[in-house]
C-alpha cells in the first residue's frame, strides 16, 4: 500500500504543479507585453516605469547549494524620505552583474510594484523577482513528481499482482523500467531548472523517452531470455554418481539436517550428507530415506537470499519432501543431476 500512496501523491501533486504553469506562463506574457508607465502613474500598476540609480555594491554569497549574487543600487532622483537604496537578488551572474562597478548608472525596472530587470547600457538582467523564471518550479517538480509517482504505482501493482508467481530474475526486469522512469524524471527535471523554455523543457523530457525505454527494452528482452532458460530444468536428469564427491549445495527446510553455513553435500559414500566441510570429511548430516524428490525448478520468491548470490542463473531448485515438510535443496545445475542420481540410488 505505501508505494500505491506515495505513487498517488506524486502523481496528483505533479497535477498540482502542472496547472499553475499557465498561470505563470500568463505572468511573463503580461510583463513582456506590458507598456512603459504614463507620467503619474504608480509604480504598483501593471505598466513599467524604469527608474535610474547608481551601483553601490556587489555581493556575492556563498550557500550550501551555490553563490547568491545581490545588487546594491541607489535611485537617482528619488524623493525625500523614500527608500531609495536597493538591495536585488539577481539571476546568476551574467550579463549586467558581473559587468557593472561600484559608481556605475543602471536602469531599474518596476512592474506591479518590484524591480523585475536591471539594465546597463544594451545588457539587461533579470532579478529574482522577474516572472520570467516563475515556470520553472512547477515545471521542473511537476516533471520529476509524474513519472517517478507512476513507476510506484505500476510497483505496487506488479507486486501485488504480479511478484507471488514471478520467477527470481523477473524483480530485476521491474527494476530496469523503474531505472528507465527515474531517468526520465530527472531528465525532466533537469529540463525545467536549466531549458530556456516551458517548451524546451517539455521537448528535452520528451527526446528522452525513447532511447531511454528502447534501451529498457532491450536490457528487459535480455534478462527475459537469461530467465528463461534458468527456469528450464528439462535438461537436467539424473546422472550416476563414480566414486565420492562434495559438491557445492545447500538443504533447507524445517528439517535438522538444514543448517546454516552447510554449503556442500557429500555424495557417493553412503547416504547423501550436508556438511559445512567443502573436502567432506567432518560434520556430516544425512538426508533421511524419508525424503523423496518432486522435482526441479529454477530460483523462485521466497527461495533463500543467499541462493540469488551464489547461483544466479545458474541455479537449480531440487524439490522434496520429508513427510509433511517440504524441503529444498539449492545448487549449481550442473551438479544437480549428480544429486537427483545419489538421491534415486539410495531410494
Amino acid at each position: 500500500m505505501a508505494p500505491a500512496c506515495v505513487g498517488l501523491l506524486c502523481v496528483l501533486a505533479g497535477a498540482v504543479l502542472f496547472a499553475l504553469v499557465p498561470g505563470a506562463v500568463h505572468d511573463v506574457d503580461a510583463y513582456a507585453a506590458a507598456p512603459a508607465c504614463r507620467a503619474g502613474q504608480p509604480r504598483s500598476a501593471s505598466c513599467t516605469t524604469a527608474v535610474p540609480a547608481t551601483v553601490r555594491a556587489t555581493e556575492d554569497v556563498s550557500t550550501g547549494r551555490g553563490v547568491r549574487y545581490w545588487l546594491t543600487a541607489a535611485e537617482r532622483d528619488a524623493a525625500p524620505g523614500a527608500d531609495a537604496v536597493h538591495r536585488i537578488h539577481m539571476i546568476g551572474s551574467e550579463p549586467v552583474y558581473s559587468a557593472v562597478r561600484s559608481g556605475d548608472e543602471v536602469t531599474l525596472v518596476y512592474w506591479r510594484g518590484e524591480i523585475r530587470t536591471v539594465r546597463f547600457g544594451a545588457a539587461t538582467q533579470e532579478t529574482k523577482a522577474s516572472p520570467s523564471e516563475d515556470w520553472r518550479f512547477p515545471v521542473a517538480f511537476g516533471l520529476l513528481l509524474v513519472p517517478f509517482g507512476l513507476v510506484l504505482l505500476h510497483a505496487a501493482w506488479w507486486y501485488r499482482y504480479r511478484y507471488p508467481s514471478a520467477t527470481h530474475m523477473a524483480p530485476m526486469r521491474f527494476m530496469v523500467w523503474f531505472l528507465t522512469f527515474t531517468l526520465v524524471a530527472l531528465v525532466g527535471f533537469t529540463g525545467g531548472m536549466v531549458g530556456s523554455g516551458i517548451g524546451n523543457a517539455f521537448t528535452v523530457t520528451a527526446c528522452a523517452v525513447p532511447p531511454s525505454f528502447a534501451l529498457a527494452a532491450l536490457c528487459a528482452w535480455r534478462l527475459q531470455r537469461r530467465a528463461t532458460r534458468a527456469a528450464d530444468t528439462s535438461d537436467i536428469v539424473p546422472v550416476a554418481v563414480k566414486g565420492v564427491r562434495c559438491v557445492s549445495a545447500s538443504v533447507h527446510g524445517d528439517v535438522p539436517y538444514s543448517a546454516a553455513g552447510f554449503g556442500n553435500l557429500v555424495l557417493g559414500d553412503g547416504p547423501p550428507a550436508t556438511t559445512p566441510d567443502p573436502t567432506g570429511r567432518v560434520a556430516r548430516r544425512p538426508l533421511p530415506a524419508t525424503l523423496t524428490v518432486h522435482g526441479v525448478r529454477g530460483l523462485r520468491p521466497g527461495d533463500p537470499h543467499a541462493w540469488y548470490t551464489m547461483y544466479k542463473y545458474d541455479a537449480a531448485v531440487i524439490e522434496c519432501r520429508d513427510g509433511d515438510r517440504t524441503v529444498l535443496i539449492g545448487a549449481p545445475r550442473k551438479e544437480a543431476g549428480l544429486i537427483l542420481g545419489a538421491l534415486a540410488r539410495r531410494e
